[in-house]
């Protein structure tokens, strides 16, 4: 195993899905790029496993969700683990929240999606400097 692959088993995605079928296959995907994957099925579960997670370097969640969707989300963890890595997935194409998240294209990505578009916006949120969540995240 080469030294890139080392790099890339020890980096743990934390994936926020409602829908279990979906959050299954997009970690099933994940795992067998080498990811370490973590799984909540809302907001709320998913700020229990980030506080318990000893690494965590990218959450990958959805937009609309019930009982806490991805932004409110995405402002929890900013205060909580403000190195962690947001990006942000949607197949509702007219919800205006779903609208202001998607003009973030860096950290969006529209659903449904192939294996190798997931890993592709996977590689550019773990590789590009983080700067945290861009202003207009606050939705």
């Amino acid at each position: 195993m080469g030294s890139s692959d080392e790099v890339l088993q020890e980096q743990t995605i934390l994936v926020v899905e409602d829908a279990e079928s979906i959050r299954k296959l997009v970690c099933a995907m994940l795992s067998h790029d080498g990811y370490r994957c973590l799984e909540a099925s809302d907001g709320a579960e998913a700020l229990k496993v980030a506080a318990r997670a000893d690494k965590l370097h990218l959450v990958i969640t959805d937009v609309v969700m019930p009982q806490m969707g991805g932004p409110e989300l995405a402002r929890h963890l900013a205060v909580m683990r403000p190195e962690v890595r947001i990006l942000f997935m949607s197949g509702y194409t007219d919800d205006p929240l779903v609208h202001r998240v998607e003009k973030m294209s860096t950290i969006f990505l529209p659903k449904p999606f192939t294996a190798a578009a997931l890993t592709n916006k996977v590689r550019k949120s773990l590789e590009e400097p983080w700067t945290g969540l861009p202003e207009t995240a606050r939705v």
